[in-house]
């Protein structure tokens, strides 16, 4: 680990990387779940899915800053 690295900045960027896993997997199970009815669901998965997707995509990359890794411009 980089010296300089704030312990809590890591771990609350790393909840967040895995509750953003978590509701793609969540969203990516119904999605793919056979329908027993024609109703609408209450939650449109589809639009969720690809929130928490970016919010996850945008954890890491700050995971990655964090831990020392440059990612953008050089």
């Amino acid at each position: 680990m980089p010296p300089d690295l704030d312990p809590f900045e890591f771990s609350l960027t790393f909840a967040i990387f895995l509750a953003a896993a978590a509701v793609v997997a969540g969203m990516s199970y119904l999605e793919r779940k056979p329908r027993t009815s024609l109703n609408p669901r209450l939650l449109p998965t589809t639009p969720v899915l690809l929130v928490a997707g970016l919010v996850g995509l945008l954890a890491f990359v700050h995971l990655l800053n964090l831990w020392g890794i440059h990612t953008g411009r050089q």
